[in-house]
Parts: C-alpha cells; structure tokens; sequence
C-alpha cells in the first residue's frame, strides 16, 4: 500500500496533514504545532488519534483487497 494514497483517502485531512508533516516531511513538533495552531501536546495527541485512524484504514483495505 501506497502511504500518501492513504493518507488522501483519510476523512479527516487534518489528521492526514499531521503525519505527512511528521512522518513523511520529518519537520519537527514544534514547526507542525505552530502551522496548525495548536500546542505541541495537543499535536501528540492528534498524532496518536491519527495513527489510530490510518491503522484502521489500512487494515479495511487490505480485507478489501483479500477478497478479490
């Protein structure tokens, strides 16, 4: 599976933004905080809801793709 496809089909692209700036970008917590105006702490805990969410995502599309 393709990481960025993923992350385009996330419903909530804001969730998408942060790992892409993290992950993807390695920019650091500080910068990507400030970008989305929120504090660092409030952006680890998006971060771990969107880890959650991509998780759950990526294992829908592989029983999808198991099927065929």
């Amino acid at each position: 599976m393709d990481a960025c496809s993923l992350l385009g089909k996330m419903r909530n692209q804001r969730y998408a933004y942060a790992l892409r700036r993290l992950l993807i970008d390695e920019a650091d917590f500080e910068t990507v905080a400030s970008e989305m105006q929120v504090t660092t702490d409030n952006l680890y805990n998006i971060k771990k809801r969107a880890l959650a969410a991509l998780t759950q995502m990526a294992l829908k599309d592989i029983k999808l793709y198991a099927r065929k």
